[in-house]
């Protein structure tokens, strides 16, 4: 999933008598962060709607695109609106709003309902995304990385527990809504029990007017660097399950329980970050580049089911990487206070993952889902040439990634 900063590495999961990252206001953001994945899992059942109420790809797209359309928004301008709201009462109200949304998701039996009910939840789990980069900064300080890592991690078990038993549900016979609205309610009910009297950091600094920040190189590269990830990663997650349905061939409770492994392998690329970063440096983002290619191109060729779920996993792992690497170098580079900086991660991931599923929605109505797939390989080796043009500039170590 998009997602603030998700930099994973196994050394982060473990607690320590001291200083350890696991506090219980870290394990809020956590549990928020499950919420979240519910909020964006509208794709594990895009194939049921698309089934059950006969819409359009466009139509499709446009349920996972209100996230991106959020935060566009309200990075632009919402800096104002957190600012007299608060950020406790920011992320609070935008937990309560992706469960009220998806409430209205399941209970919804025309497209127009449905359509309203993740666009809320779109909303509200872009501003989790705005908020959080600021919130485990200032609570963590130079441990953001690892933090970021701590945050993420989580919520990548909690997608893949998400896929199989909605999954396993349909394979049944049974309907996606119920599940779908359990599972949801339960991940408030932990956040709300994690997090009742414990204090949300307020910005240690007043933020900035974001746009004006564009102005600058420093901000300006980065940013794009982060729009080119969600770009590559995010159409895949969205549209894997309906893809390995109507491409693929798979039933459709055989697709959802299938889509977990973006989640796990995605889970899996960023534990081992540090590691690669430490095996391969500057060329780190170049190789992920080159695997989201090869696997989306397996995806597209086959043959079969299973050369399309092995093309799947390829893609996460190389998927993986890409956002963290591009996140953690704003921070480094951006030089503005934590608040404007997750203002501007949210255009970048809100820029991407506006088009991206839309993209591939429109393409899946004029050529088909199987060859709307190819603009991925073509990003991807766009994103292989930058990278071994950005290799110059300083780049993320593994420690700073995973430095506990």
């Amino acid at each position: 999933m998009p997602r603030a900063g998700d930099v994973c590495t196994g050394t982060v999961l473990a607690v320590r008598a001291r200083g350890g990252i696991w506090d219980r206001l870290t394990v809020t953001f956590a549990l928020s962060f499950c919420l979240l994945v519910a909020g964006l899992s509208v794709g594990i059942v895009l194939g049921e709607l698309r089934d059950q109420l006969g819409i359009s790809g466009i139509v499709a797209a446009a349920h996972g695109s209100a996230f991106g359309v959020g935060m566009l928004v309200l990075g632009a301008f919402g800096s104002g609106f957190v600012g007299r709201l608060g950020r406790p009462r920011a992320f609070w109200g935008a937990c309560a709003t992706i469960t009220a949304g998806l409430m209205l998701l399941c209970a919804g039996q025309v497209w127009p309902v449905t359509l309203l009910g993740s666009s809320l939840a779109g909303v509200a789990c872009s501003m989790l995304v705005l908020l959080m980069p600021g919130i485990i900064a200032d609570h963590h300080g130079e441990r953001r990385g690892a933090a970021f890592a701590a945050v993420n991690g989580v919520p990548g078990l909690a997608g893949i527990t998400f896929s199989l038993v909605v999954g396993a549900v349909i394979a049944a016979g049974g309907s996606w809504r119920w599940p779908y609205a359990l599972i949801t309610l339960a991940f408030a009910a932990g956040v709300l029990v994690a997090g009742r009297g414990q204090s949300i950091p307020v910005s240690v600094s007043e933020p900035v007017d974001v746009l004006p920040l564009f102005r600058r190189a420093d901000v300006r590269v980065p940013w794009l660097h982060i729009v080119h990830a969600v770009l590559v990663e995010f159409p895949v997650g969205i549209w894997s399950v309906a893809y390995l349905k109507e491409v693929g061939g798979a039933s459709s409770g055989a697709a959802a329980a299938l889509g977990s492994i973006w989640g796990l392998f995605m889970f899996l690329g960023r534990m081992q970050l540090p590691r690669l970063v430490r095996r391969f440096g500057e060329h780190t983002r170049s190789l992920s580049f080159a695997l989201c290619a090869a696997g989306t191109l397996l995806m597209w060729s086959g043959p079969g089911l299973w050369a399309r779920v092995a093309g799947l996993t390829v893609v996460a792992l190389g998927a993986g990487p890409l956002y963290p690497l591009a996140v953690e170098r704003l921070y480094e580079r951006g030089g503005a206070d934590t608040v404007s900086l997750g203002f501007v991660t949210a255009l970048a991931s809100g820029a991407a993952v506006t088009v991206g599923p839309l993209m591939l929605g429109v393409l899946a109505d004029a050529v088909g889902l199987r060859h709307a797939l190819l603009f991925v390989p073509v990003l991807a080796a766009l994103g292989m040439y930058t990278a071994r043009r950005d290799m110059a500039s300083p780049q993320p170590t593994a420690d700073a990634l995973a430095s506990v």
